[in-house]
């Protein structure tokens, strides 16, 4: 017997119902990771990474190069005597407290993850988790120099020739003196070992020395 043009249809339109019904499932049981940011509980960042390194979640956690404050705790005794402010270059997190995990969501292992580093969850919109391409993560990692991403705006290091400043660290600490030959560079290209020379007034005569950038501070 033959089926009549609407059978035909209908047959048709249930088979594509099928197939339809089929890529979804294989697309479902797909593994998409993606990166998704993480919140991290205060302090905790490296304890989240060290969680998701055991159950094998790629993590990354971008840093940039800052002038931080130097903890007095750190400082020498003369350097706590001059009462000057010592900073030096340090890495820092370009986000804070944030993370980026590169995990399938459907998998439940990141649960487990999440509750061992202890964080706060992810990012999300409207209640649903919000993740970030593949091209975003790599344009920040392109932009990494030495493995650190230099800020929004090119912090400098500047002593300017003349400069009054202060000896803050070793031999000649809480000595004043004026830069002879300065220093002008990225901080994302400073090296830790970069000198600059400072005739430091000794007792009223001036000494040309040669100190690391940091063993100073403007006045």
């Amino acid at each position: 017997m033959l089926e009549t043009a609407n059978e035909t249809a209908e047959r048709l339109l249930e088979l594509s119902r099928q197939h339809e019904s089929e890529r979804l499932a294989r697309a479902q049981s797909a593994i998409e990771p993606r990166w998704y940011l993480v919140q991290c509980v205060r302090g905790s960042d490296a304890q989240a990474m060290h969680a998701f390194r055991r159950w094998d979640i790629e993590t990354y956690y971008p840093q940039t190069l800052e002038l931080r404050k130097v903890p007095r705790r750190q400082m020498s005794a003369s350097q706590r005597v001059s009462g000057m402010e010592v900073r030096k270059p340090q890495p820092c997190p370009m986000f804070p407290r944030y993370l980026f995990a590169h995990f399938d969501i459907r998998h439940p292992s990141w649960h487990a993850a999440f509750e061992m580093g202890g964080v706060t969850g992810l990012v999300c919109k409207e209640n649903m988790p919000v993740f970030v391409t593949d091209d975003l993560i790599a344009s920040i990692k392109a932009r990494e120099n030495n493995g650190l991403v230099p800020g929004k705006e090119s912090v400098r290091v500047i002593f300017g020739i003349g400069e009054h400043v202060m000896v803050t660290n070793g031999p000649f600490a809480s000595f004043p003196g004026t830069v002879e030959e300065g220093l002008d560079v990225p901080i994302e290209k400073l090296e830790p070992d970069m000198r600059i020379k400072v005739a430091v007034n000794i007792f009223g005569r001036a000494t040309p020395v040669e100190l690391e950038h940091w063993q100073v501070a403007k006045q």
